[in-house]
């Protein structure tokens, strides 16, 4: 069971009562703390002396509703997702089962692919185990799902050597092109929270070596022209990040995070300069890929 409490202030929360915190998931000027036990009562006692902080609302809820987690495993193009055998005692624990534990005996923790591919049957491929905590990007959603096989698909029939997934989220995008064999991979979040949780991630997988995470809200920060683009983003983010055009460096793009009814809308972002060659379907869910003309 999560528990959490919704924050209102300015600045971001410091020095919170510690025990039992997963996370903090900031929206300024709100802030959500994830805690795995009851924590009104050492929260409240934090409030007392910081009196440009209000505690405006707190939920209890199961963590399988949180994250709609209803099945362990899926295989997506080259990748076979494995999430937790249980993602509440995962969560419970703070960080992702290391090899040697029982956790990672149900399930596999590392990254390799099948040496006889002939003989591993329909899960075959690249493995990659995620813990998303209370990240979104277990890799269940529709859009994780086209993005991944759009991974596949372009690693497959290309050399790609640097790529860059803007929103990284649980760092699933990131992790499966390391995976696929991109020599570095920049990782973009908001969001400290969900670095932590990728880090974790990229850790488990073993391509944390790879993968450089980065704290930014837009792709400015950065002067790279990395061979592979990568957004799964909701759409008012997206349409901006478009609009703003560094993205243009890429050779290869591929964009998701919208619905159906936007897709000539993204479309219509290639032109001039960029091609769409494909769009992946999944549930309503429409995967856009592109390459520079």
């Amino acid at each position: 069971m999560l528990r959490v409490y919704e924050l209102k202030g300015s600045g971001r929360p410091r020095n919170l009562p510690d025990e039992g915190l997963e996370g903090i998931w900031p929206e300024p000027p709100f802030y959500y703390l994830f805690y795995r036990k009851e924590s009104a009562e050492p929260i409240l006692e934090w409030l007392k002396s910081r009196p440009d902080w209000r505690l405006t609302s707190r939920y209890d809820l199961p963590y399988d509703k949180w994250q709609d987690i209803s099945v362990p495993q899926i295989s997506l193009g080259s990748f076979n997702i494995r999430l937790p055998a249980d993602p509440a005692a995962a969560l419970i624990q703070g960080a992702v089962p290391p090899p040697s534990s029982a956790a990672a005996e149900r399930i596999s923790t590392l990254s390799l692919t099948c040496p006889r591919p002939e003989a591993c049957g329909p899960a075959a491929g690249i493995a990659i185990f995620i813990d998303p905590g209370v990240v979104f990007g277990s890799g269940l959603h529709p859009t994780t799902q086209g993005c991944l096989i759009a991974i596949s698909e372009i690693f497959g029939s290309n050399e790609i050597h640097t790529a860059l997934d803007f929103g990284a989220g649980t760092g699933v995008l990131a992790i499966a092109c390391a995976l696929a064999g991109a020599k570095l991979v920049l990782a973009i979040d908001r969001n400290p929270l969900a670095l932590k949780t990728a880090w974790k991630n990229a850790r488990a997988n073993g391509v944390a070596d790879r993968i450089a995470l980065v704290e930014a809200d837009r792709m400015g920060c950065l002067r790279i022209r990395p061979d592979f683009f990568i957004m799964n983003l909701e759409w008012p983010i997206l349409e901006k990040t478009l609009a703003a055009g560094e993205w243009r460096n890429a050779r290869r793009v591929v964009l998701a995070g919208f619905l159906e009814s936007r897709l000539e809308s993204v479309k219509k972002f290639a032109r001039p300069g960029f091609q769409v060659d494909s769009v992946i379907e999944r549930q309503g869910w429409p995967t856009v890929v592109m390459s520079a003309e």
